[in-house]
């Protein structure tokens, strides 16, 4: 099915970045042109852009999908979980910083042993959905807290939000594929059961603590890679 969906839409999203790469070029170049012709141009361009996006979370949500299913693992290797949180905090900023102060409590850890591009899914994961338990638009009032560290020789990450909160009967679904209660268009319901995947894959484990009106604090704990080696000098560490 994956397949099927990424071949017309491979022709989809190469002829709308056509399309607005020509149009771009118009804009840019040649002769002045009438307002109402500008104004069409500038319209379709928007809805070109607008297109690439929803091409774009498309391509995402296969994916998803394809991650879910699959069955061979990739061989595992020494991650570096800082620099994997670093990486998901960048992806993750933009809806972060709409809806929430971002404090940041980030200890040195020994590797893990996975893969680094899937660790730090789980963590952009749980940062989306910190941010989006969180009303846009008033980051002064809210708080996401991310925590990082060793507790009992394992590697331990907590995303706190100050968001809705999630119900009683809401909590043992929130692993589950396809579960969401976000609004039509928000949530697919597959972060979190992807997570879930990726983290017991590792041989570790995520849970949630929450209550309605209260927030939710997701905790990610992983064995740590005690004969990997420690993470290359000059790798980025989070204050």
């Amino acid at each position: 099915v994956a397949h099927e969906i990424n071949n017309p839409l491979a022709y989809v999203s190469s002829n709308l970045a056509f399309a607005l790469g020509r149009l771009d070029e118009v804009a840019g170049s040649g002769p002045e042109v009438p307002a109402t012709v500008a104004a069409a141009l500038e319209e379709c361009r928007t809805a070109l852009r607008d297109a690439g996006v929803g091409a774009a979370r498309v391509e995402r949500i296969v994916k998803d999908l394809r991650m879910l299913s699959r069955s061979r693992e990739d061989p595992a290797r020494p991650v570096d979980v800082g620099r994997a949180l670093e990486t998901a905090l960048d992806l993750a900023r933009n809806d972060l910083e709409r809806r929430a102060r971002l404090r940041r409590d980030v200890a040195a850890v020994p590797p893990v042993l996975g893969d680094e591009s899937r660790v730090s899914q789980v963590f952009v994961n749980l940062l989306v959905n910190a941010a989006q338990a969180i009303p846009d638009g008033r980051p002064d009032e809210n708080e996401v807290e991310v925590r990082l560290g060793v507790e009992g020789g394992r590697v331990v990450l907590r995303v706190r939000d100050t968001g809705c909160g999630i119900p009683p009967e809401n909590l043992k679904r929130i692993f589950d594929p396809f579960f969401t209660t976000k609004p039509v268009g928000v949530g697919t319901g597959l972060g979190l059961a992807i997570s879930h995947r990726i983290v017991t894959a590792l041989g570790g484990d995520i849970s949630v603590e929450s209550a309605p009106g209260s927030g939710s604090t997701f905790r990610v704990s992983l064995p740590a890679a005690t004969d990997a080696p420690p993470p290359a000098a000059g790798t980025p560490a989070l204050a």
